[in-house]
């Protein structure tokens, strides 16, 4: 039989450029690329799964459609397609061209009813037509001949609905599927259905009914009244959806199937497409699936200066026996350099059990060492002693210099098992992290941008779930061949980085900031913190009480019983019941997320009260409810992770749990830190904080007279902004200038305007404008460096911390203003925000250096913003102290004076 495949071209792109949208791509000119290299993983996909004889790709039209004469509110809600997706549309053409593809649009019709006509002509048993989109309106069009095909991700099978799979999907024939919708509605499209009709309701009606005709020719057979009701007065709606919903099956398009036969395609253009687009795997993977060859180079990334990755020249080996272990641990011990990867069965690394190391010293040669730990892998005779004995001095040895990809995890295994390692020289994510923090990082993603390169996925070996406790029940060479390939990318991307550092000049950054951080955190999570369970346990049952009682007055505002957890009900109460201002529309209604309910303080007290419930929920649930569940059985401590890839500033984040996030300004917030407490009574707790450091950091880089004063006098800054901004001495500052003054001083900052300050203050917005303005006439050389900051970054496109560390701002000549403005004020803050970051990361290095040389036995335990918490032995306090605070002050000089606010306690909230 043969196959005509019509693709969606609109539901496609949206699709690929909302999966993308938190690291959204783009090339390095700034050309944004998300949408079209989904859609180009797509295409490949279809194309190497369905091996379609004809093919075609529909648009919808810019003219307003029938349904738009039908129906005002059609798609009226519908955002306007995003600033960066709109060249990306045109993009898509273009690929669309150079495959030598039909593309198809017609005035005054959308995508679907082009597909819906062309699918209705052509789909007979001789001609099996299958319709690629992810929309669901699509299912009404299959039949014997027609089928669906959802979109999937790499390396999934696609899924494929026909008639049987649409009734185990929905539990009715594809023929109702414009009754169920005519039903329930569809928000995507405002297309209304019948209001309080839900998906599980309209299927039991189609189920017993039928058809919408069917259904109302039978009202006096729904033994629900409330579902008979919903439908006598929302008629008019129901058939108006079954219209809207319904796909046109006759658009007058032209189109011979002759005219839709995939035919040749010229390679040549579409390299020069790829390699314009910085597609470069997509180049190898068209070469591949569609058997083509060509006279062309080898297309590798313009970053590297390493030969192609090629998988067929590389040797991978495989060592079970202890006489190999020791040969390569010979041949290890003779090299400069070599990367190392673990492979385990648990992501955690402190939990994990080793299954084997792989090593590389040269590009293409690699070795995977299996090890049996305790009988769980008999195919391999050494033990993880065996590992211990032969490879710990290898590990040891800091002139052998080691690299890796996310190199805490694998020394935090080996660390385990009692083997040191030193000489970490390299972390290829780091490097990653360095060059573009907005990239990917993981090891597959840089493989294919940089080396062209596409490695063994993981989910090959474990399946599409990734469970990693399977390790030791696969086949050793299998896993030979994938660990020791990860060994050999890490080394080839190793040399790659190591040229893109020094060229780009932070090389630096890496060597000594990022790379030895890596020491300092793992060392840091081992140890861990511990906490008072039952301060938790009270805590918790406080925040229970109290939630209750706003629950209550929740309620009584609102007039009327509801669920104060489901938003579509407080929409129903807040704007329907209320009537208070609308916020943002969104998908379900108009939203009551933070930021929105933030907006609306002062129209209602049930606002403050709903935001107090929500804030003790979070306490509850996020803290002392699982705080303790999260401490190890094996230390009775808490072990957070820190990650050093995650903000794009620099600053590190932490997860399970993340503790950057404990709240510090309400009371109940601050209960929580009480909670954290020394290891022992031997033990105090000591907290060092730099004061006021981005403030510094801000006088430090504009070297503003007024300001740098201000902080060599030494007084309190907010007092003297005060003073200078009001015009009146320190003496006469009120407790009210000072706040407006802290507002200020940190809100330049974030670059705030003269309606953010309003927001804060609580003043208008005239009067906020004029504070701004003699603000920036006091301390004008701050303003001249908010100015120069955006014009620098619009010329490199990038912003920098006074350590190199760079932030790349695609979007900041961007046309629409709301995006540039958030991207000048990136400009502005990341100088500031990332120098606070480098400045605490080298007083962490410097810190646990000189622990470690002074044999002390203290330990490092949290790091918070600009917070340093140590867990201290009494006796070694006063030499941890001054320690802490003399390396935290020496870490960045600055040409003002570097303030450390220090305390002790016997709980983290004391001792803060």
């Amino acid at each position: 039989m043969k196959r005509l495949v019509l693709i969606d071209a609109m539901a496609l792109a949206y699709k690929a450029y909302f999966a993308f949208i938190r690291n959204p791509l783009k090339t390095k000119s700034g050309e944004p690329t998300s949408a079209v290299f989904g859609f180009v993983n797509q295409f490949l996909k279809i194309y190497e799964d369905l091996k379609p004889d004809y093919i075609a790709v529909a648009f919808d039209s810019k003219e307003k459609t029938v349904r738009h004469q039908m129906y005002e509110g059609y798609k009226s809600s519908r955002l306007e397609m995003p600033e960066d997706m709109v060249p990306q549309i045109k993009r898509i053409r273009e690929l669309i061209d150079v495959f030598s593809i039909t593309s198809i649009i017609f005035p005054g019709y959308e995508a679907d009813d082009i597909i819906g006509t062309l699918s209705s002509k052509f789909g007979s048993p001789e001609l099996e037509v299958l319709l690629v989109t992810p929309d669901k309106d699509y299912v009404q069009l299959i039949n014997a001949n027609v089928k669906v095909v959802k979109p999937g991700k790499s390396g999934e099978e696609l899924d494929i609905l026909d008639i049987e799979r649409v009734k185990e999907l929905y539990g009715f024939g594809p023929e109702f599927m414009i009754d169920y919708l005519s039903l329930v509605g569809d928000s995507s499209d405002d297309i209304p259905g019948v209001k309080g009709i839900g998906q599980k309701t309209a299927t039991e009606l189609i189920k017993q009914f039928g058809g919408l005709d069917d259904i109302f020719n039978n009202l006096e057979g729904i033994k629900s009244k409330s579902v008979r009701e919903k439908l006598i007065n929302d008629r008019e709606n129901a058939v108006l959806s079954k219209k809207l919903a319904t796909i046109i099956l006759d658009v007058p398009v032209d189109a011979q199937l002759e005219k839709l036969h995939f035919k040749e395609f010229d390679l040549s253009r579409v390299i020069s497409f790829f390699e314009e687009l910085e597609f470069r795997n997509s180049i190898t993977r068209v070469k591949s699936i569609f058997k083509l060859t060509s006279d062309e180079k080898a297309h590798q990334s313009p970053d590297s200066n390493a030969e192609q990755y090629d998988s067929k020249k590389a040797e991978y080996k495989l060592i079970t026996s202890i006489a190999e272990l020791r040969k390569l641990a010979q041949t290890l011990s003779e090299k400069e350099i070599f990367t190392f990867d673990t492979e385990t069965d648990s992501a955690d690394a402190y939990s994990a059990t080793l299954a084997g190391i792989s090593f590389c010293y040269e590009p293409g040669l690699a070795f995977y060492v299996a090890v049996n730990p305790s009988g769980k892998n008999v195919q391999t005779e050494i033990s993880v002693n065996d590992i211990k004995t032969i490879l710990s001095p290898v590990f040891n040895n800091k002139s052998i210099r080691k690299v890796c990809q996310n190199a805490k995890y694998d020394i935090a295994v080996l660390r385990n098992y009692g083997i040191e390692v030193k000489g970490l020289f390299f972390d290829t994510m780091l490097a990653s992290y360095i060059l573009d923090p907005d990239q990917k990082h993981g090891m597959d993603d840089l493989a294919r941008k940089y080396l062209n390169y596409e490695p063994i996925p993981l989910k090959s070996l474990l399946g599409d779930k990734i469970d990693p406790t399977k390790i030791f029940d696969l086949d050793l060479e299998k896993l030979a061949e994938y660990s020791a390939e990860d060994a050999d990318v890490t080394f080839r991307l190793f040399e790659v980085f190591s040229g893109l550092l020094a060229k780009e000049n932070l090389d630096k950054l890496a060597t000594e900031v990022e790379f030895p951080l890596v020491n300092v955190l793992e060392d840091m999570e081992r140890t861990g913190v511990s906490l008072d369970t039952n301060a938790l346990r009270l805590l918790s049952d406080e925040l229970e009480t109290a939630a209750i009682s706003f629950t209550s007055k929740i309620i009584e505002e609102a007039g009327e019983e509801f669920n104060v957890n489901s938003n579509q009900q407080l929409q129903k109460i807040l704007f329907d019941k209320l009537g208070l201002t609308r916020t943002k529309k969104t998908k379900t209604g108009f939203s009551t997320d933070a930021q929105s309910l933030e907006n609306l303080k002062g129209e209602h007290v049930i606002i403050y009260n709903i935001l107090s419930y929500r804030q003790l929920s979070k306490l509850k649930s996020t803290y002392t409810d699982s705080l303790p569940n999260l401490i190890s059985p094996k230390t009775g401590r808490l072990h957070t992770s820190y990650n050093q890839t995650v903000a794009a500033t620099g600053r590190l984040s932490s997860q399970s749990p993340n503790l950057q996030n404990i709240p510090i300004r309400t009371d109940l917030g601050k209960e929580i830190r009480k909670a954290f407490v020394p290891g022992d009574t031997g033990h105090i707790l000591l907290s060092a904080d730099y004061s006021q450091i981005e403030l510094r950091i801000l006088a430090g880089i504009c070297q503003d007279e007024a300001l740098v004063k201000a902080f060599n006098e030494g007084g309190d800054i907010h007092r003297s902004t005060a003073a200078l901004v009001f015009g009146v001495s320190p003496e006469q500052v009120t407790p009210e200038m000072r706040r407006k003054a802290k507002e200020v001083n940190f809100g330049i900052l974030y670059g705030i305007g003269a309606f953010g300050l309003k927001t804060r203050l609580g003043i208008t917005q005239q009067q906020a404008k004029e504070v701004i303005d003699t603000y920036f006439r006091t301390f004008t050389r701050v303003k001249s460096y908010m100015d120069n900051s955006v014009k620098q970054a619009r010329e490199k496109g990038y912003a920098e911390t006074l350590l190199g560390r760079r932030r790349y701002l695609r979007n900041i000549r961007s046309s629409n203003f709301v995006v540039r403005q958030f991207e000048e004020r990136v400009a502005i803050n990341m100088p500031i925000q990332g120098t606070a970051a480098d400045m605490i990361k080298l007083a962490m290095i410097k810190i646990y250096a000189a622990l470690n040389k002074r044999g002390l036995t203290s330990k490092m335990i949290l790091q918070v913003h600009d917070e340093l918490v140590f867990d201290v032995k009494k006796e070694e306090l006063a030499e941890v102290k001054a320690l802490v605070v003399e390396n935290m002050q020496n870490a960045l000089p600055l040409s003002v004076p570097i303030v450390v606010d220090t305390g002790t306690g016997d709980n983290w909230l004391d001792a803060h």
